[in-house]
């Protein structure tokens, strides 16, 4: 479309009524319009007001108002200058203006077709002033303008979503290429990060005449998106979801819809209707075993929301495990495994033997996701943080289903907990925009997604731990929890909110969130602490509430006081030592030192501070920097006044690294040499490019040449 800035607009129109063009119907706003061969000129009185201020202006169109914004961002993120911001109008639509690198100015521009009162292209006569003929009017295509865009657009080239866009605006059936052309643009979209408008892809592709396997395969990828917007969208995917399973499709399909409708129902608080739809499903699968066992283990994580229907599922994969003469599956097997590892009925090392045996068996590709997703989780627990790594991003990148697989979402959960529990705060806090996790100001109201709280949870952790507690509070605050009270994503979810709490100085708030947590869990048969430590942080808080007998009962060490107490803390710390769980060592060397005040031994105690000092800085982690330093302060210690970036800011641990990494040694042959584990290494770099201010190991020797190296304190 191209708009003109006009001094007159009736005495244009008349120049262009004369050349033929086709006239649309004028708006309320003083504007005109002329269609040829799919180009929509606009002519518009000239005006200062929104960088129009006469000459010619290119406009972009796009789907609704909430493009307009999208797309200006986009374009300011490539360079363009702002003429005028997005606003809504009287007359109704939304538009924003932009200029280009050389000044050329861009409309984008959302606006209802009924400002253009189309009902259809008027016949331009030779005389202006000349009535309508009188008599039946001919019907017309009422969204005629978009239509010949997009016919035009297409055999020009263009891209599929700028082709989808008008395809949508033109609604109706489209050409033969339509339906490619919107699925395209769908996942585009998706890919990309913009669901909303990969759901108005769908929605119009369902316009289209489909071959029911066809329209189940639509309308799974939209039932699917749906759910993870706002509880409009989601009631609605639930109904599309629920349509696509009963389409005759391949048992494939109706395997992925129902999983993903289970799923979302799940997450709604209606797991009962939802593991109705998994037995219907298994008698459909009898005679497919593959099939029917990935159901069982389907149906089991999304029994996970409700922990009654959780430990019946377990129960009945337990019986059906022992009375079938093969050997289970190996989903069975590792679901099976990572409950009896959070019962505390299977050792770390027998853990990461069950992840290790299964995910060297070929895996069928239902259940493949299901199985990744839990050895994940048992390596993980088990420390062996590597071995879920891989697990995960073997998971994630093989993944071709739904994003609302209940098996996709726990290799996200696996993923972001690794990197909360390795300290990577800002690296987790950048994946959760893609996660639609929502972080940072303005405050917006956090979709729920797929009921998995957890994602939020370790957003939240991250914003507590790097000093962003407002940032934390905004997002715990704008949780909407539809059904997944009794989940153990909502008993994280509590966990974290409660160290939220703690950090914020309210004890008593932060205790009611952590016992409830450990309420939910205790029901769930959950026992081990690897899985949840809500009894040390609940420790904490009896402790700061003055109840030291109470803080017994929960932990041991800093709450038993005394010399055992000073030797099992010692001893935390040095098993800590050995994980590569920053925080976990950073906690455990500040109570450490703390206690050392207590019992009067400064020097200890500074030089156990120090040490968490450092690790602190190294990940970031502002709320424990603030904290050590106030124990520093009580120690003795004088302030350090050094600065933290640089690399004078490096330990000699990261410099070392550092140097080898500049002379071309690769990652593996640094942890050889210098025997440490690969992950040390990789933590140790990353914390160094920040320090530093680097993204390339080819940065480094100048960056470590410029200045000398100041050993550590």
């Amino acid at each position: 479309m191209v708009t003109l800035g006009a001094r007159d607009v009736p005495g244009l129109r008349r120049f262009y009524r004369a050349l033929g063009w086709a006239e649309l119907p004028g708006g309320d706003d003083g504007r005109a319009g002329f269609l040829l061969a799919g180009v929509l000129l606009v002519l518009r009185p000239r005006t200062g007001a929104d960088g129009a201020a006469g000459g010619a202006m290119l406009t972009c169109t796009v789907t609704g108002p909430r493009q307009v914004d999208s797309a200006c961002v986009a374009a300011v993120a490539a360079g363009a200058t702002v003429l005028a911001e997005p606003a809504d109008h009287p007359e109704g639509g939304r538009s924003a203006c932009v200029a280009d690198p050389e000044g050329n100015r861009w409309e984008i521009a959302w606006a209802p077709l009924a400002r253009w009162r189309t009902e259809g292209v008027k016949t331009p006569s030779a005389d202006p002033a000349a009535p309508e003929p009188k008599g039946p009017k001919e019907p017309k295509e009422p969204q005629e303008p978009h239509r010949a865009s997009a016919e035009l657009l297409h055999h020009h080239g263009a891209s599929d979503e700028v082709v989808a866009a008008h395809l949508v605006a033109a609604g109706g059936h489209g050409p033969g290429w339509a339906v490619e052309t919107l699925l395209c643009a769908a996942r585009t979209a998706r890919r990309e990060g913009r669901p909303e408008q990969a759901v108005d892809f769908l929605r119009r592709a369902l316009a289209e005449p489909l071959p029911p396997a066809r329209r189940g395969g639509v309308l799974t990828e939209l039932g699917s998106l749906e759910v993870t917007l706002g509880p409009a969208d989601r009631a609605l995917g639930v109904r599309h979801l629920a349509e696509s399973v009963r389409l005759e499709q391949s048992d494939v399909s109706v395997f992925k819809a129902a999983n993903a409708l289970g799923t979302a129902l799940a997450a709604r608080g209606q797991t009962s209707v939802a593991l109705e739809v998994m037995e219907e499903l298994a008698e459909r699968f009898t005679g497919h075993p593959e099939l029917a066992w990935a159901v069982q283990v389907a149906a089991a994580l999304i029994a996970s929301h409700d922990g009654h229907s959780w430990l019946e599922t377990v129960d009945r994969l337990r019986r059906l495990a022992a009375t079938t003469p093969a050997r289970p599956a190996p989903a069975v097997r590792v679901l099976l495994a990572e409950f009896d590892s959070t019962s505390g009925r299977l050792s770390a090392a027998e853990a990461a033997a069950v992840a290790r045996e299964v995910t060297v068996e070929p895996l069928d590709p239902f259940s493949r996701t299901y199985v990744l997703a839990s050895a994940a989780t048992l390596a993980q627990w088990a420390d062996e943080l590597e071995l879920a790594d891989r697990l995960v991003a073997e998971g994630l990148t093989g993944h071709r289903g739904p994003l609302v697989d209940p098996g996709y979402q726990s290799l996200l959960s696996v993923h972001a907990e690794s990197l909360v529990m390795r300290g990577r705060y800002r690296e987790l806090l950048e994946a959760c925009h893609g996660w639609g996790v929502l972080v940072g100001p303005p405050a917006r109201p956090a979709p729920s997604g797929v009921g998995n709280a957890h994602l939020v949870a370790q957003a939240v952790i991250a914003l507590t731990e790097t000093g962003r507690a407002a940032e934390a509070r905004r997002l715990a605050d704008s949780v909407v929890v539809d059904g997944s009270h009794g989940s153990w994503e909502w008993n994280e979810f509590l966990y974290a909110r409660g160290l939220l709490s703690l950090a914020e100085g309210d004890p008593a708030g932060a205790l009611d969130d952590l016992s409830e947590c450990g309420r939910g869990q205790s029901a769930r048969q959950v026992t081990s602490p690897v899985v949840t430590p809500w009894r040390s942080a609940a420790a904490d808080c009896q402790l700061l509430l003055g109840r030291p007998a109470a803080a017994v009962a929960l932990a041991l060490g800093t709450a038993t006081g005394g010399r055992a107490g000073l030797a099992t803390v010692a001893q935390a710390v040095a098993l800590l030592r050995a994980t590569g769980t920053d925080p976990e060592l950073i906690a455990a060397l500040a109570a450490h030192g703390r206690m050392l005040i207590a019992a009067g031994h400064l020097t200890a105690a500074r030089g156990a501070l120090r040490e968490a000092a450092r690790g602190a800085e190294r990940i970031g982690a502002g709320r424990w920097c603030a904290v050590v330093a106030g124990l520093l302060a009580a120690a003795g210690a004088r302030r350090a006044t050094a600065s933290q970036t640089g690399a004078h800011a490096l330990t000699g641990s990261e410099r070392r690294i550092c140097a080898l990494a500049a002379q071309g040694h690769s990652n593996p042959e640094i942890a050889a040499l210098l025997h440490l584990a690969l992950r040390t290494v990789e933590t140790h770099l990353t914390n160094s490019f920040r320090k530093l201010g680097v993204r390339r190991r080819t940065e480094l020797a100048g960056r470590l040449a410029a200045e000398p190296a100041v050993p550590d304190r």
